[in-house]
């Protein structure tokens, strides 16, 4: 039996010149860090899937706003192949999101190979494993000018 697609929503949460990302740690891939986010669950919106997610693995309460970014995440064909069912495919919905408030509380469901938060200048992005790496020069541009004006496919990456 094939696993169906499985959708997930992230949040791309910007202040000034850094996104917040999750730093995760696996004793094969290192270091790594993706946007928050997760999986929809059942009779859940897109909004509502970014919203929880983020606050589940940060402890931020965010506003949903526009989808700036859509991926196609077939595990076999990454480097991180390992950390996921060798069938999986996942579709990525990366919504521009700002603060609802500070912080209300620590992460309190953080992924299971979290091991913190934090905010990453656009300096240093490109020293950072962050996956999917074709985000990188795409989180860069949108750092520096803030405008995407139509959602990107941007494939399986």
């Amino acid at each position: 039996m094939t696993r169906p697609v499985r959708p997930s929503a992230r949040a791309v949460l910007v202040e000034e010149d850094r996104v917040l990302v999750n730093h995760l740690r696996h004793e094969r891939a290192g270091d790594f860090y993706e946007l928050p986010g997760g999986g929809v669950r059942p009779g859940e919106t897109l909004q509502e899937a970014v919203a929880r997610e983020t606050l589940e693995e940060t402890g931020h309460s965010v506003r949903v706003h526009e989808l700036l970014w859509v991926r196609d995440n077939i595990a076999a064909n990454h480097d991180l192949h390992y950390l996921s069912a060798p069938d999986f495919h996942g579709v990525d919905l990366m919504f521009r999101c700002s603060l609802a408030g500070p912080a209300i509380a620590q992460a309190h469901e953080a992924d299971h190979l979290q091991v913190g938060v934090e905010w990453v200048t656009v300096a240093r992005l490109a020293d950072i494993q962050l996956f999917p790496p074709a985000l990188v020069p795409l989180l860069e541009a949108y750092l520096t000018d803030r405008t995407v004006t139509t959602p990107i496919y941007l494939g399986e990456v």
